[in-house]
């Protein structure tokens, strides 16, 4: 899955199949991140491997393989801007060299890749508009490639740039959500009046499944659960009723309750419940596929199971780290919208 994210940790330590140095126009092992990954790399092999290119010109980019590197297979070598006043190309040059560093990945089949902030060291690019520029690099070309997926992140080593970078993705990207050290794109929702309501079970969104018409996911999960345990009379009920409420509660009470039945089953119908809601409607179809690789994220504080269990007005919400509850409704959603990313 495509995604952009931010992470403080060495770009020689970090897991990517390609790592980007912010190198100069000569090729030359420099200070900085450069010389980190020189000396990581192995010196000799790959000052070697540049000489051999001999010379890359600002704004484009190289590649190398990442030699004594044990985490990666490439060195891109992507030459930024020095910065003089902003009427010197520079933040066209600086987009270039990121757009140049993804094209190189992408042609050498890697499905991740991992930048320093180029031109933000010794070149002076003023720090928020160097993460501006690379962040909407980086969204432009996936918007332009819908078809490729690879995982794009930043690495960082303090906190300034950190806090920064992921205020500057949260303008440029919306809302976001941090998963362990990395911060992603993120959509909240909860019920069908608040934004984004529509993906929430409760919207009227109208389906067929399995010979019968359903009002809304609510009413084919309920309706489902009620099947799965035996009692045809609520099942009944929830069908007999357009509010997803009362469907619901209808649910919640149903006899024959099987605790790990239903809890090993409730994500499979869910999934196959908003196939036919989204397949069947449109135009939410469209909204789903418009927000790419974002996170979605169900909000409720008193959900544990179908949401992440903190409420959408608390900013807990934005860290994983902070869910009480496990947001199987978000996970379902993603994975509908990867199915229907590839046609199905």
């Amino acid at each position: 899955m495509s995604g952009i994210s931010i992470r403080k940790i060495s770009i020689t330590d970090i897991q990517a199949d390609a790592i980007v140095n912010a190198a100069n126009s000569g090729l030359q092992a420099g200070g900085g991140v450069c010389g980190a990954i020189f000396k990581k790399a192995g010196y000799k092999k790959l000052q070697a491997a540049c000489d051999a290119i001999g010379h890359c010109d600002t704004g484009k980019a190289v590649i190398t393989p990442a030699f004594g590197l044990a985490n990666a297979k490439y060195i891109i070598h992507a030459v930024g801007p020095i910065w003089q006043d902003g009427h010197h190309h520079e933040p066209q040059k600086l987009y270039d060299a990121y757009q140049s560093s993804l094209k190189l990945a992408v042609d050498h089949e890697c499905s991740s890749i991992a930048f320093p902030l180029i031109s933000a060291g010794i070149y002076g690019y003023p720090l928020e508009g160097a993460w501006r520029k690379a962040i909407q690099a980086c969204r432009d070309f996936l918007q332009k490639n819908p078809e490729t997926e690879i995982d794009i992140v930043f690495t960082v080593l303090d906190d300034k740039a950190m806090h920064t970078g992921r205020q500057v993705l949260h303008d440029q990207i919306g809302d976001t959500l941090k998963v362990n050290d990395r911060t992603v794109s993120a959509v909240y929702f909860h019920l069908p009046e608040e934004p984004d309501g529509y993906l929430s079970n409760w919207y009227r969104a109208e389906f067929d499944l399995d010979g019968i018409h359903f009002t809304s996911t609510e009413q084919y999960i309920m309706y489902r659960k009620c099947t799965l345990l035996g009692d045809r009379t609520s099942a009944i009920a929830v069908l007999a009723t357009d509010d997803p409420e009362e469907q619901q509660t209808i649910g919640h009470n149903a006899q024959g309750y099987i605790g790990n039945l239903w809890a090993g089953s409730r994500q499979v119908i869910a999934v196959k419940g908003l196939m036919a809601k989204f397949s069947q409607n449109e135009d939410l179809k469209q909204q789903l596929l418009s927000i790419g690789d974002s996170w979605l994220v169900e909000c409720a504080g008193s959900d544990k199971v179908w949401a992440c269990g903190i409420r959408l007005a608390d900013d807990k919400r934005r860290d994983t780290a902070n869910w009480t509850g496990t947001n199987i409704l978000g996970f379902a959603l993603m994975q509908v919208r990867e199915r229907l990313k590839n046609g199905e």
